[in-house]
């Protein structure tokens, strides 16, 4: 998604989390002020380009458009949708930091095949986001407890199969580690 990205994948989002609208042909917003998240942005938007958004939603296979009898339209979103919306929603994704370190680390293991090398690189890209170290080629760690936030982030690319997490109470490299995640990360762990 290129175009007015963030205006289209909140579109999106509400038609994902709302199931079914309907959009009065009479007034094209009508099923959609409810959504509070879109409301300020539709209140700037002309209808042409709302049609445009919907359009370009509809193209890419992520919402279905059909026109009732009454004039109205029937937006509904797509299985393709509800993915691109679960994507997006890793932009959300943080791991909380808590007040003090428990000294443990979390490991997450993975062994993604080469039949799937967009959504590795794609997890590779947000586990470096998130803060997390290489350790060793498919092993990476982070201080603190990410359990949650890497099973979702291996949900969301199709690969939760391939990827295993261990918390550790002892590393060898332990000290190494500490000293590289405060400093690629600004937070002391001590």
């Amino acid at each position: 998604m290129k175009r007015n990205q963030a205006f289209s994948n909140k579109l999106l989002k509400v038609l994902v989390v709302g199931g079914v609208i309907t959009v009065a042909a009479v007034n094209p917003f009508f099923g959609l002020l409810i959504a509070k998240v879109i409301e300020e942005e539709l209140k700037k938007k002309k209808w042409k380009r709302f049609q445009d958004d919907l359009g370009y939603l509809r193209r890419r296979g992520f919402v279905r458009i059909r026109q009732n009898s009454d004039g109205s339209y029937t937006v509904r979103s797509t299985p393709k949708g509800r993915r691109q919306v679960n994507k997006y929603a890793l932009e959300d994704v943080v791991i909380k930091i808590p007040k003090k370190w428990d000294n443990h680390w979390r490991l997450v293991i993975f062994d993604i095949p080469s039949t799937k090398q967009k959504a590795r690189l794609a997890f590779l890209a947000k586990l470096k986001q998130l803060g997390l170290i290489m350790f060793q080629k498919s092993v990476w760690v982070h201080p603190f407890e990410c359990h949650n936030e890497v099973a979702v982030l291996a949900k969301a690319f199709e690969v939760d199969k391939y990827v295993q997490q261990l918390t550790c109470y002892e590393i060898s490299a332990g000290e190494y580690l500490q000293k590289e995640f405060e400093k690629r990360n600004n937070i002391k762990l001590s």
